[in-house]
């Protein structure tokens, strides 16, 4: 248990925001007054709030939306960019925090530039296996950069990084179960990422009903606009026949505590692969299929997914040959050598670095130590 630190004023940059949260309330819960940089509408221009605020606002944290932008194919969003700046440095110099704490995203790079030119510290996370742009470019400006995985060390001052894995909910741990289906078929977990995957949602409901004849489905949808998914799906599911029905669980958001629950249920796993999933289902030994997202800066979804495909944990479907077909025969593979794949999934357990909240804590507790005897 690191020792409490004096008060201080934090701000948090929640680019991987559900890592980001778990140090979040960790420091709150030690005295510590927390304020979040994110974006309340991360499809901008559609007006639906994101997980991320959602999520944030529910731990009584103060939420400050950006107007930040990010280089676009559409470019005439780049007016964003400097507004962004703007925004930021007048934030920062309002609030006058005593430390910034990043987890990349394209929000990271106003805040921790901006804090830079004002004088106050910062650090980053960097969740993925390769390295997150924003984090490449500002590593030369913070004091410190931990390391999810160690293949990331390469993109960074070795001087500056720690690897430390990455920060857990501690929900993700609890040992609690209930049953979620009265039958014993083989469930499947369906997670579209944190906001939802159209092609992945719109791609399973061709292939439900083939699919809900040998398998429960727990599906997270997401909240996106476009086709109204979570309303098509819930449409879906009540023209099922009634057996069918009740091994289809559709949802457009699952809590911390839930997707604890449905991710241990599962015997396996159809997913993106961003950072904190691969992680989770590392720590729990569970196979997925991976789709990773193609847009993703230097591909690094995919190389995420490597870590399970290299050890025989899992398959990769690339989203250019996503269809109902090709998802169909991977779960049949899946499920047909499911043995095979549980049991490597098993070993990625021991290739995981363990503590990292408790690390990056101790991180600041002797930083506040030395920036006092400097003051």
């Amino acid at each position: 248990m690191p020792e409490k630190l004096e008060n201080m004023k934090i701000v948090i940059i929640g680019g991987h925001h559900i890592s980001a949260l778990v140090l979040a309330k960790k420091l709150k819960q030690l005295g510590h007054d927390i304020h979040w940089f994110g974006a309340r509408y991360p499809r901008w221009p559609e007006k639906t709030e994101g997980n991320e605020y959602r999520q944030v606002t529910q731990e009584g944290i103060l939420f400050y939306d950006l107007k930040a932008g990010k280089f676009h194919k559409n470019f005439l969003r780049w007016w964003r960019i400097p507004l962004g700046f703007i925004q930021v440095y007048w934030l920062l110099r309002r609030l006058k925090p005593d430390f910034i704490i990043s987890f990349g995203g394209y929000l990271a790079v106003p805040a921790v530039l901006s804090g830079w030119f004002l004088g106050i510290a910062s650090i980053t996370h960097e969740q993925t296996r390769t390295a997150g742009l924003a984090n490449r470019l500002i590593q030369f400006f913070v004091k410190k950069i931990f390391l999810t995985f160690p293949e990331s060390a390469k993109f960074f001052n070795p001087k500056k990084s720690e690897l430390v894995g990455l920060p857990i909910r501690k929900e993700f741990f609890s040992l609690k179960t209930f049953k979620i289906f009265k039958n014993n078929l083989p469930t499947i977990s369906a997670i579209g990422g944190k906001q939802g995957s159209h092609i992945i949602n719109i791609t399973l409901v061709k292939a439900l009903e083939k699919l809900l004849l040998s398998f429960n489905i727990i599906h997270q949808c997401g909240d996106i606009l476009h086709g109204k998914d979570f309303i098509h799906l819930q449409e879906k599911r009540s023209l099922l026949p009634v057996n069918l029905q009740e091994r289809y669980l559709v949802k457009n958001f699952f809590s911390d505590s839930q997707i604890s629950q449905y991710l241990r249920q599962s015997d396996f796993v159809i997913t993106r692969a961003g950072a904190h999933i691969v992680y989770e289902l590392a720590l729990l030994g569970k196979p997925a299929i991976f789709i990773p997202l193609p847009f993703a800066f230097a591909d690094e979804q995919e190389e995420n997914a490597k870590f399970f495909i290299k050890k025989g944990a899992g398959e990769i479907i690339k989203q250019h040959e996503l269809n109902s077909q090709t998802l169909i025969n991977r779960v049949e593979k899946m499920n047909k050598n499911l043995l095979y794949y549980k049991k490597n999934a098993l070993k990625l357990k021991a290739f995981l670095p363990k503590n990292a909240v408790d690390k990056i804590v101790m991180y600041l507790r002797l930083y506040e130590k030395e920036n006092k005897r400097d003051h």
